[in-house]
């Protein structure tokens, strides 16, 4: 409730600046240590791409969350797969399979 309606949360009694500092030092400590792991492009795809299918899916933010994961997720796996097969770059993979998901289903959800 924090992040999506804080008002409401000032209106509890909840400490609204406290937690939302919380949530930006751990999103940057996320990003952080998955730029030095990935790579930035492959950081910024999977923090975009699958959120941004998830949302054309859901209208709850709770399942959006948890749709954006298991896409991630997905990406990631195949990626891996399409990268062994072929003997490519991981990073590069991964991408295209996210980037190739985000066509078809803009192309076929009309």
């Amino acid at each position: 409730a924090i992040s999506y309606d804080a008002q409401f949360a000032k209106l509890r009694g909840i400490s609204v600046e406290l937690f939302y500092t919380l949530i930006l030092i751990m999103a940057a400590l996320t990003v952080v240590a998955a730029i030095k792991v990935v790579g930035l492009i492959l950081v910024i795809a999977l923090l975009t791409i699958p959120t941004y299918l998830a949302e054309s899916f859901c209208n709850k933010l709770s399942s959006m969350m948890i749709l954006s994961s298991f896409l991630a997720i997905g990406f990631t796996l195949s990626g891996l797969v399409v990268s062994y097969v072929y003997n490519i770059s991981s990073g590069a993979s991964i991408i295209m399979v996210a980037i190739v998901s985000l066509i078809a289903v803009k192309i076929f959800k009309k």
